[in-house]
């Protein structure tokens, strides 16, 4: 039989780029040896690992491959504000990457980047989470914005991030929870993209004296109030 796969490599001689791939690798494997002992299979809503190069160039990771790409290009495909759609198959993809973050908190892992962007959905209509560390290069613009650490810069989503990982840089299983509540925002919201206040572009000290305020991502047109309300149940401070 033959099995297709997905070919995720590092070709940049960055030293972020590198970091992020070994990392990534690192996590993949972690998750692929601990969570067998549960699911011999692999998680039905993680992404599966095939494999890792990296005895050769290009350094490649082998991943499972989702047909149906990514979430986010899913959502900006829709028609806006339908409604039949959201509560249907989109809310479904939630629930299954509420899943994948249950899994990853039993392993005690934190993936540190839950969006729509790193949620992949395969043929048979299944939402896996995906990107465990390279993601943080390939998306720039407004999406990921500089640490500002001189001596270990990297690109953050901060709008994804919760409050106390934008002012600790540390990243938890409660963390991701956070992230997953935006990651409702963006499928209530179609993929459009989080703005606070109007802002697009923010500094993180900027968007820590938002949130501190208690200011949070509004409800999009024709969000049912109880969606709302989980979301906002993940925007809560420690």
């Amino acid at each position: 039989d033959v099995t297709v796969v997905a070919v995720k490599s590092v070709r940049s001689k960055d030293r972020l780029c590198h970091r992020a791939f070994y990392r990534e690798a690192a996590m993949l494997v972690a998750l692929d040896e601990n969570g067998k002992e549960h699911n011999p299979d692999g998680h039905p809503n993680i992404i599966k690992l095939f494999g890792v190069i990296t005895r050769s160039r290009p350094r490649c990771i082998l991943l499972e491959y989702a047909a149906k790409g990514d979430l986010l290009q899913l959502l900006k495909q829709q028609t806006k504000n339908n409604v039949a759609c959201l509560q249907g198959s989109f809310l479904r993809y939630a629930v299954h990457i509420s899943r994948a973050l249950k899994e990853l908190r039993r392993l005690r892992i934190a993936h540190g980047d839950v969006a729509a962007r790193n949620v992949l959905i395969s043929g048979d209509d299944v939402a896996k989470l995906s990107d465990f560390g390279l993601a943080h290069d390939v998306y720039t613009t407004s999406t990921y914005i500089s640490s500002g650490k001189n001596d270990a810069e990297e690109l953050l989503p901060l709008k994804w991030m919760a409050l106390e990982s934008l002012e600790t840089r540390k990243f938890t299983c409660e963390s991701d929870t956070w992230s997953f509540g935006v990651l409702l925002w963006e499928i209530a919201a179609f993929g459009e993209e989080p703005d606070y206040q109007h802002e697009f572009r923010l500094s993180c000290p900027r968007l820590v004296g938002i949130l501190r305020q208690g200011y949070r991502l509004q409800k999009p047109t024709e969000c049912p109030d109880r969606l709302y309300d989980v979301m906002k149940s993940c925007w809560q401070e420690d």
